[in-house]
């Protein structure tokens, strides 16, 4: 006995140094964010891909620390996209509807416009239109997310370095007498009427509308290209030296789960989880990059449920269920990757992860 606690304290001699030199604190600062949303996705929506993988590791697998994300808006149980996302842009929690406000429509500013005002370059990418609640709520002030000509009238006064989505009505006929899309040309932007022409781009500001309004779904358009649109857009903002934010949607697992379709909602997610995967790959190749996935909300009220109630069964097949086609007020997982992660574990309000963000890659550089 006494022979073991010699080798003990003889061991931990020998590594006290190294913990010395390496505490878990001194991490490296944060200078890259992409935060991924992946809009009405919940747990039940990873399960199911998680299923539909045959089990393979997905994206979110690789996860270094895991969060829960209240939802609710200031004023409803269950929050709309437009009030969870400003929750997440400016770290307050409003009223379903507004954009970019708190709840007596005073703007409050977001983090695109914080990283930009410290130097570093700005991104969205969709696969929505950039006049849909999320996307606006990262760059637009208005009290209602219907304000459509406001909206994209905002992507003019508060210019981004990328944007890759749909919505080209929106910026070229909802403003009377604009057309946003000739304005940000005119400053300087690069234009693309394909993803094939954005990922050709090799410089910024750059602009990409791929369709009228929303982009076409999954099953329609392909499952990569969220992925490839990741990928050429945080190359190109890692090339400013400060750094750089980029918030990613995965915009119609929504929609697919709205429509109570199983089908759309896994090409969505397949789509979705390999935008994920390239988000953490550079992550991985970039060190000083914090990557963080989360939802809005999840919608659908979806679970996954066996089709025979015989457990016994080595096999009883399963079926995709949905007791909604809203939203739901189910609290949802956030994943978090890369340098800072550990900042995310826990049970959080949304408007938390605003808070911790502008922490990590703001604040330490005032």
């Amino acid at each position: 006995m006494k022979r073991f606690l010699l080798i003990l304290i003889l061991l931990a001699a020998v590594t006290a140094p190294v913990t010395a030199k390496n505490p878990a604190g001194a991490e490296q600062p944060v200078r890259n964010v992409v935060l991924m949303i992946g809009d009405g996705m919940g747990l039940a929506q990873v399960a199911a891909l998680m299923i539909d993988e045959g089990y393979a590791p997905t994206a979110f697998d690789r996860a270094q620390y895991i969060g829960i994300s209240k939802t609710y808006s200031a004023n409803n149980r269950v929050t709309d996209s437009a009030a969870a996302g400003t929750a997440m842009a400016t770290g307050t929690k409003t009223n379903n509807s507004r954009i970019g406000q708190n709840p007596d429509k005073e703007d409050v500013p977001n983090l695109t416009e914080l990283a930009r005002a410290e130097g570093l370059a700005t991104g969205i990418v969709v696969t929505s239109h950039f006049t849909d609640a999320t996307p606006a709520a990262f760059v637009a002030h208005t009290p209602k997310r219907s304000n459509a000509a406001d909206i994209a009238a905002a992507y003019a006064a508060s210019p981004v370095d990328i944007l890759a989505g749909g919505g080209r009505d929106a910026f070229e006929n909802s403003v009377e007498g604009r057309n946003i899309t000739e304005e940000l040309k005119a400053k300087g932007y690069r234009y693309a009427e394909t993803p094939e022409e954005f990922c050709a781009i090799d410089s910024t500001p750059l602009l990409g509308l791929f369709a009228d309004k929303y982009m076409p779904g999954a099953l329609e358009r392909g499952e990569d290209y969220l992925a490839a649109a990741t990928t050429h857009t945080l190359e190109l903002l890692s090339r400013n030296d400060k750094g750089f934010f980029a918030m990613i949607e995965g915009s119609q697992i929504d929609g697919a789960c709205h429509q109570n379709s199983p089908e759309a909602m896994l090409a969505e997610m397949r789509d979705f989880n390999k935008a994920v995967n390239a988000a953490f790959d550079f992550a991985d190749a970039h060190p000083g990059t914090l990557v963080v996935v989360v939802a809005d909300h999840e919608t659908g009220g979806l679970s996954v449920v066996s089709n025979n109630k015989d457990f016994t069964s080595s096999e009883s097949g399963i079926e995709h269920k949905y007791s909604t086609t809203s939203h739901s007020g189910i609290p949802v997982i956030l994943y978090a990757y890369g340098t800072g992660a550990k900042n995310f574990a826990g049970v959080m309000e949304n408007t938390d992860i605003f808070r911790r963000i502008k922490a990590l890659l703001l604040d330490t550089k005032k």
